[in-house]
């Protein structure tokens, strides 16, 4: 990432943080969270509950395009979540975080058009997509955890990369995010360590978490699968709809026919 856009970037973060701790706030009270607690991604019942708190089915998939991060389809009963479970699984759960925020806030992208999409890891300039990507840098890496965090981290490390990989593991977030959410409280200022920071290729990354023993995982694809699952779901629902007469035969086919002409266009081949 250009070093000039990683500023500019922290300076939003910095001037809106009354406003994004005000949604995460918001978060915490409709999804029944702790305050100040993290997700925990390990658990598809727990992300499917938290999900559907804000009138969101959220489902993973692995997708052809591996810049896709999620999809939101928006109506006004329900919104479905698709998350790209083929992009490394810490970008994976920042994609889910910034979703949440849209389907919190729906703009008028997607009440207009029925659909937000998020590129993996690409910062773009509107203020709706800015907010949506701090959210999901304070909820993935909540203000008091991190701190404590890179205290005791740092303590341990050898360099400003070293310090941020390991909090980005702890708290299962992209490096690049890490590093932003790492500078905008202020807990490092260097900004020659910040251009490296968000300069590190991938793959310099990944032996950066090697060289210090760290978990991976994260930075790989899951390539978990829930179709099979919403396609069950949908089945179930479409029968109850029909007994209760709120359903033709021929619009449920048609609806399970598009869903299956969706999965085909945008999964991922096995």
């Amino acid at each position: 990432m250009d070093i000039s856009k990683g500023k500019k970037i922290i300076d939003f973060n910095r001037e809106q943080k009354e406003r994004i701790n005000r949604e995460l706030e918001r978060f915490y009270v409709q999804s029944g969270a702790t305050y100040g607690s993290t997700l925990q991604f390990g658990s598809w019942d727990y992300v499917k509950m938290i999900a559907s708190k804000f009138s969101v089915l959220s489902v993973f998939l692995p997708m052809k395009d591996k810049e896709l991060g999620a999809l939101l389809y928006h109506t006004k009963e329900i919104s479905y979540m698709l998350v790209n479970s083929a992009i490394p699984q810490a970008n994976r759960n920042f994609a889910y975080c910034h979703e949440l925020y849209h389907a919190m806030n729906p703009g008028k992208m997607l009440l207009k058009h029925g659909l937000e999409m998020f590129l993996d890891m690409d910062y773009q300039d509107s203020e709706d997509e800015k907010m949506a990507n701090a959210f999901a840098g304070g909820l993935m890496m909540p203000e008091e955890k991190i701190k404590g965090a890179y205290a005791a981290f740092q303590k341990e490390s050898e360099s400003v990369q070293e310090t941020t990989a390991r909090t980005a593991e702890c708290f299962g977030a992209p490096f690049a995010a890490a590093a932003i959410r790492i500078f905008e409280l202020g807990l490092c200022n260097d900004a020659g360590e910040l251009e490296k920071l968000l300069n590190m290729r991938k793959e310099e990354i990944y032996k950066l978490y090697e060289k210090y023993w760290l978990n991976t995982e994260h930075l790989k694809p899951s390539g978990s699968n829930q179709f099979a699952s919403l396609k069950k779901l949908m089945e179930t629902q479409a029968v109850k709809l029909q007994e209760e007469d709120l359903l033709s035969d021929k619009d449920a086919k048609y609806i399970l026919r598009k869903l299956e002409q969706l999965y085909r266009e945008i999964g991922e081949e096995r």
